[in-house]
């Protein structure tokens, strides 16, 4: 009898929400609440020039480094050139290898000295945010009790940031377009379109409008910031190599763009990345163990560097993957999908069934499931202007990506998507405008779009 009650008992603490134990509130839940309140409140703008006032000095800081970087690299440029210049009568081979290492070694010390600068620098900025944060949602829930002048002095810290630069006004993208498409026969479903043309990482990066000397931050940020802890996100598809780092190229880029402001909210760039290291490796097992390989005998018998070949794999990622880092800091995204591509999409025979492709279709099952409502899907499937990308082959690439997100947009319903969303074609900068007309008059052929009703009067 005594079994029989602790097992209703428990039944009834597991499925039972009045009966169920009280989730204990961590502090990142409770920050995260408090915020979402304050976004929504009149200190909201206190709340966004604060973060704005903090920016600023990350930057300031950043162009500290890299002028004194700068320095130290061209001084050592002088000494190198003069020491091999004089190779032979002052100094020897061996002395200019020394000098070199010397080099070496000060750059490492210079580095590692601005690193733990700015780590400095943005744990402080974490922990006085937090603690204005909390300060302001004290002075929101209790107006009357002269905490109110703390909202007054946040702002004055930010408009005493004043910049010496002059007046700079954010220009919208100048080629886009956009559409209002029905997809369903029966349970018709509306969604918006956007065809643009610009860099990708114009959609992260945060640009001032500086007037009157003050920098105030762009419209789309207020949206960004309000919709952080809310039903409706916004998503970036980032094209990336199979290697998890941010060293070379683009990936360099977004991870600078990541820098130039303290993140309040989530781990850094590269705390996300060492944890999403540890789940390629679970992945990558959990991939190998379903994969049916014939001749297994023969790989275990291969060689004394088969575990480290394996080892590698485990690390890798193969087209089609993608990883999702989040954001609080950046213009218009707050979580960036990062696809892994390769070589194969600059041929001209991609089809519907290519990784890629089939990769895109997951990023948007994930869209569903995690509620991002706004995504940003590279049309051609790269994010420069290549010499092979002829007229032929970015209309062929444009018309297989749009047809192949109909269908998976199509297959949202069945995935529990009917509400409408929002799906932004990005084309690369540097693209004709007759090309960019080209692919716009393609968009209602392939989407059934909606047209306005003129009324005439009789």
């Amino acid at each position: 009898m005594e079994e029989l009650v602790n097992s209703w008992t428990q039944s009834y603490n597991q499925e039972v929400a009045c009966y169920a134990k009280p989730d204990v509130v961590t502090e990142d839940q409770m920050f995260s609440e408090v915020y979402h309140t304050l976004i929504h409140s009149p200190a909201m703008e206190a709340l966004l020039d604060l973060e704005h006032t903090y920016a600023l000095a990350i930057v300031k800081l950043q162009s500290e480094r890299e002028a004194d970087m700068k320095h130290l690299e061209s001084r050592q440029q002088a000494e190198m050139e003069d020491a091999i210049a004089k190779v032979g009568t002052i100094y020897t081979d061996q002395q200019v290898n020394q000098l070199a290492q010397k080099h070496y070694d000060n750059t490492q010390l210079i580095e590692s000295k601005w690193a733990s600068e700015l780590s400095n620098l943005q744990e402080t900025q974490k922990r006085q945010y937090k603690n204005h944060v909390m300060k302001l949602h004290e002075a929101h829930i209790n107006p009357g009790n002269g905490v109110q002048s703390y909202v007054q002095r946040v702002r004055a810290m930010s408009t005493s940031a004043v910049s010496t630069e002059r007046d700079q006004i954010w220009q919208p993208i100048k080629m886009e377009e956009s559409f209002t498409i029905h997809l369903g026969a029966q349970k018709k479903t509306t969604h918006n379109l956007r065809l643009l043309c610009a860099e990708v990482l114009d959609l992260c990066r945060n640009i001032p409008n500086i007037i009157g000397g003050v920098a105030v931050p762009q419209p789309q940020r207020l949206q960004t910031a309000m919709s952080l802890y809310s039903n409706n996100l916004c998503g970036l598809i980032l094209l990336v190599d199979n290697k998890l780092n941010s060293y070379t190229g683009l990936k360099k880029e977004f991870a600078k763009l990541c820098q130039q402001s303290t993140e309040f909210h989530f781990p850094d760039l590269e705390k996300q990345f060492q944890a999403i290291e540890e789940n390629i490796i679970a992945g990558n097992e959990w991939r190998q163990n379903k994969i049916e390989e014939p001749d297994q005998v023969s790989i275990k018998s291969g060689g004394s560097n088969s575990s480290g070949e394996k080892d590698d794999k485990l690390n890798r990622l193969i087209a089609g993957d993608f990883y999702i880092t989040r954001h609080s800091n950046l213009s218009e995204v707050h979580l960036v999908f990062h696809l892994v591509v390769d070589d194969s999409l600059r041929d001209n025979n991609v089809n519907s069934r290519h990784p890629v492709i089939l990769g895109i279709r997951n990023i948007l099952k994930a869209c569903v499931r995690y509620d991002v409502f706004t995504v940003t899907i590279p049309l051609l499937l790269v994010h420069e202007m290549s010499e092979e990308m002829t007229i032929q082959w970015c209309m062929k690439r444009a018309e297989l990506v749009l047809k192949c997100t109909k269908g998976f947009m199509m297959e949202l319903s069945t995935w529990g998507g009917h509400q409408s969303r929002n799906i932004q074609f990005m084309l690369p900068k540097g693209l004709s405008d007759n090309m960019f007309l080209q692919i716009s008059a393609m968009m209602p052929t392939i989407f059934r779009v909606s047209n306005a009703i003129v009324v005439k009067s009789s």
